[in-house]
């Protein structure tokens, strides 16, 4: 399977939008959040990743199709003492999930920037947890680390935060 990344430019907001609300809907099964009056699940800083340059908006594509997204920031869920980027939000479809597609397209934006990063992982979410410590051990990416997290999740609750450095491809 061809997977890649492909950044969402403005005109493609919508499609991003749209993915974003099945990415929430189903992230709220860990995490409360109740859709509007009109059924759209808020994402508070969305519109920013089109206009900051550090904040930078993907598609995953599998042979072309849409497969998921990933927004990336500068968000610092822990002090490092270098700069690093944060995987914010990451989403795979359901249909495009146990084959690869994630851990291929995590890989694909890491090294692609290279550096330092980091993200959180939401203390109810162990599925996450078990994918994450499984994509990023691998040649390339060196001190990988996991840390309690600040609190941010409903009811007070901390993420597992994690960091590691990788060197750009």
């Amino acid at each position: 399977m061809d997977i890649r990344l492909e950044r969402a430019e403005l005109e493609d907001k919508e499609r991003l939008f749209a993915l974003m609300q099945r990415y929430i809907k189903e992230f709220s099964a860990f995490e409360p959040v109740t859709p509007d009056k009109n059924g759209i699940y808020p994402y508070a800083n969305f519109d920013r990743y089109f206009s900051e340059k550090s904040r930078l908006p993907f598609f995953i594509t599998a042979d072309g199709e849409t497969a998921g997204l990933i927004l990336v920031n500068r968000t610092h869920y822990v002090r490092l003492w270098h700069p690093s980027r944060s995987i914010a939000e990451f989403y795979v479809c359901p249909e495009y999930r146990r084959n690869r597609v994630g851990t291929a397209a995590a890989r694909k934006l890491v090294e692609s920037m290279g550096g330092w990063w980091q993200l959180m992982m939401h203390p109810k979410n162990k599925p996450s947890h078990e994918f994450w410590k499984r994509t990023f051990d691998y040649p390339g990416v060196q001190f990988v680390s996991t840390r309690r997290g600040p609190v941010w999740y409903d009811g007070d609750l901390r993420g597992t935060v994690m960091t590691f450095k990788v060197k750009k491809k």
